[in-house]
């Protein structure tokens, strides 16, 4: 097994609102959305399962039925394959089961069993932008941040960064050519491959920031700093509000062509780990965006809603743009 101590290289670089006709409907008529909105929004709703919802139709469906032992799940960069990572637990064993499927057939392209080092049943996996490689998050310090090829064997595991464990809320997503963009306590880092030394992207001086997205060109970040969304170059530079309201804004997602952010508005807690928000779209265009529930909207936000509905989509878990 390959271990790596990560060298980090510093470089100086419960209301459902409704939408109000004149205020929040999309352009056109019975729900129709521009017609340059394009892609499809995944998204994770309470006891519904995994719902979807394509543009520019806004047609809506079931994704996934509602699954209890499915620890997550996503959707290659380009929307072909779908990737579900299922808690198989039973007394005293822990496997997760990975299974990579192609969407149009239902076919499946991989599969393997997986065992975590720290015996988390609860592990989640995402696909790498080519689909050759899929990253294992973890909460358990035996686990750190695994990559695997895509058929399970493993590639690599790192265990710390600069001596230091990773955080319990450290973000790791993928970027273009199989790098891994990381977050680590105040900073934002460029993990290239073989995933042995890294480079700092920006030290983020703010008390609460976290939910950070990365646009489909790999040259962009949307981060959530306090209660709005910002948008800057991925060197961190050219940072700016793009969101605003009297509420809480976070979960942003790029839309497949990068022009488009759909964010989570209205976002609010409803338990000890539960949160939920409605879906708003607006353009990725670095202005300022009221997304307010109540207050009139700036033009050119769109509300998320179905065809031959009235009410604004909402959701509580993952949410993804393909």
């Amino acid at each position: 097994m390959k271990k790596t101590n990560l060298l980090l290289i510093a470089v100086y670089l419960i209301l459902v609102t409704a939408c109000s006709k004149d205020n929040n409907e999309p352009d056109g008529v019975d729900n129709g959305y521009p017609s340059a909105l394009k892609g499809t929004i995944y998204y994770d709703w309470a006891t519904e399962g995994i719902l979807k919802v394509s543009f520019p139709d806004a047609v809506g469906s079931t994704f996934i039925p509602d699954n209890s032992k499915l620890n997550n799940f996503d959707i290659s960069s380009d929307g072909k394959y779908k990737l579900t990572v299922v808690n198989e637990q039973t007394l005293g064993k822990y496997p997760i089961r990975f299974t990579l499927s192609d969407i149009a057939n239902g076919g499946i392209v991989e599969e393997f069993v997986y065992h975590s080092p720290g015996l988390n049943a609860y592990c989640k996996g995402y696909l790498s932008p080519d689909n050759s490689h899929i990253v294992v998050l973890s909460n358990d310090k035996a686990d750190g941040i695994t990559i695997l090829k895509r058929n399970g064997d493993l590639v690599v595991r790192i265990y710390n960064i600069n001596g230091e464990e990773l955080g319990f809320n450290d973000q790791r997503l993928w970027l273009p050519g199989n790098a891994l963009l990381i977050t680590h306590k105040n900073y934002i880092i460029r993990l290239a491959p073989p995933y042995t030394s890294g480079t700092l992207l920006k030290e983020m001086k703010y008390e609460d920031w976290g939910d950070v997205a990365v646009n489909p060109a790999g040259n962009q970040l949307a981060v959530r700093i306090t209660n709005h969304v910002y948008t800057m170059d991925m060197d961190g530079s050219n940072l700016k509000q793009v969101t605003t309201s009297n509420f809480k804004e976070a979960v942003p997602e790029f839309s497949p062509d990068g022009k488009h952010l759909l964010v989570g508005t209205e976002y609010r807690q409803t338990g000890p780990f539960g949160w939920m928000w409605s879906l708003k779209i607006i353009p990725n265009d670095g202005k300022e965006y009221n997304v307010d529930p109540i207050a009139p909207n700036t033009a050119g936000v769109i509300p998320v809603v179905l065809k031959g509905k009235e009410k604004i989509e909402t959701a509580g878990g993952q949410m993804i743009w393909r």
